[in-house]
């Protein structure tokens, strides 16, 4: 079974080992998009590298949340500075360090991971690299076809 790039949540992910269905003729991965997007949302808390102005985006819309809301969670003094990081696409999106672990650590929170708090801080999210930035997510899919 091979693996696919999937570029639709706007970075990339790597599908690893999919169902594929035919839909008019294609064979394409199938993909529940609510569970991608919630698995996609855990691996950013933990995303060994930088986050991109592209998974900033996701991060975001998929709390639906306006630029305003993200800006005053983190306690920025407006929503230019969450355009300026989500304007970054693809490449790190230059946000300070200690603001984004406490996004990730936020993050976390949001989806009852706060007992893990303590090993996130002192281990995950030490030395973050911008090196891997634009290296695409594994997302382990549950069905083999």
């Amino acid at each position: 079974m091979a693996d696919i790039l999937y570029m639709e949540l706007g970075f990339p992910v790597l599908l690893v080992n999919p169902r594929m269905v035919e839909v008019r003729g294609e064979r394409v991965p199938d993909v529940n998009l609510h569970v991608l997007q919630e698995a996609v949302f855990a691996l950013l808390v933990v995303k060994p590298c930088r986050l991109t102005g592209a998974e900033v985006r996701f991060i975001r819309k998929h709390l639906r949340m306006r630029q305003a809301d993200l800006a005053s969670t983190l306690n920025m003094a407006n929503h230019s500075v969450v355009s300026q990081w989500e304007s970054r696409e693809d490449d790190p999106a230059g946000m300070d360090y200690n603001t984004e672990v406490l996004l990730r650590v936020w993050m976390a929170a949001k989806i009852g991971q706060a007992d893990n708090l303590l090993e996130l801080l002192e281990q995950k999210l030490k030395n973050l690299s911008a090196a891997d930035a634009r290296e695409p997510l594994h997302v382990a899919m549950d069905h083999a076809e």
